[in-house]
């Protein structure tokens, strides 16, 4: 085999590991106790999040920001 073709073989390997690994992740996304949220919430999430916890929506952002940076 050439350098070319090794070349090749090399790129497509770790183009399937890399595909192999997305799919790995998105598995884990399908878990039941997971759910995809943006990283930045709504107004109307905010709000929802104020009323529930009795707190200013600066609070509630905090509060969302800790979680999305605290979820593994």
């Amino acid at each position: 085999m050439n350098a070319i073709a090794r070349s090749v073989v090399k790129e497509q390997q770790t183009a399937g590991r890399t595909l192999d690994s997305a799919v790995g992740s998105l598995g884990t996304m399908s878990d039941q106790s997971h759910t995809p949220v943006p990283l930045k919430p709504s107004a109307a999430m905010l709000a929802a999040g104020s009323r529930a916890g009795g707190v200013s929506v600066e609070v509630a952002w905090k509060i969302y920001q800790a979680m999305i940076n605290g979820a593994d």
